[in-house]
């Protein structure tokens, strides 16, 4: 059920939901060019719900040969649904994939807004690093530092890792629109540790310590 539908970037400030036609074909029982060629003769109807995007994937049983895949969004996908012939198939995942579009929706939400309440909670730290009695050792790297270090310990990931959940790369995007909610609770956690290390005017090294310290312990979460 997970994998009817999805969302098109682990980058939050971008991410949409979706689906595909093969998904459609397959999970209604239906051949794939059938659907493909449904949306190519209904493309101006569907294009009324957003832009009509697409993917060139290779196919698995040819050299190099490319097949064309729409991505559907939600409306465009249900629009879709109605053409299809109502058979026990079609209904039944009619009704999985209104279930799963709802959990990516409620997903999204809370990913953006951990993302959102973390914001301003991100300035009172640039504040306290900006008057660090230790912040000209390095300048301005420091806010880089200390947020590399949050991510990469809630996240269990370097920060080469948490960028490659996103293959988009024409478009530079803050470290912290790739983590998922769960790890955004952890990092609002671990930047109130920092934090207050700071304020009591701790070093770099000790900070570091207590902070990677928690990643080999259960992360206490409060909200």
């Amino acid at each position: 059920m997970d994998n009817l539908a999805f969302l098109t970037s682990p980058d939050m400030s971008r991410a949409k939901l979706a689906t595909n036609h093969v998904i459609i074909a397959e999970c209604s029982g239906l051949k794939k060019i059938s659907v493909r060629k449904l949306i190519d003769k209904n493309k101006d109807d569907l294009e009324q719900f957003g832009i009509l995007s697409f993917e060139m994937t290779p196919l698995s049983d040819s050299r190099g040969q490319k097949v064309k895949v729409y991505q559907l969004n939600r409306n465009q996908a249900m629009l879709v649904m109605t053409w299809l012939d109502n058979t026990e198939p079609v209904r039944a995942f009619k009704m999985a994939l209104v279930k799963r579009f709802d959990e990516l929706e409620k997903e999204l939400q809370a990913r953006q807004i951990a993302r959102a309440v973390e914001k301003p909670q991100g300035k009172t730290l640039h504040q306290a690093i900006s008057e660090w009695q230790h912040y000209p050792r390095h300048g301005k790297t420091w806010h880089t530092i200390f947020r590399t270090l949050l991510a990469t310990v809630a996240t269990g990931q370097t920060k080469k890792q948490i960028f490659a959940r996103d293959t988009d790369w024409r478009k530079e995007k803050p470290l912290l629109d790739l983590i998922t909610a769960e790890e955004m609770a952890r990092y609002r956690s671990l930047e109130n540790i920092a934090l207050a290390m700071i304020l009591a005017g701790s070093d770099y090294e000790p900070i570091k310590t207590a902070i990677t310290s928690i990643s080999q312990a259960p992360m206490m979460i409060t909200a």
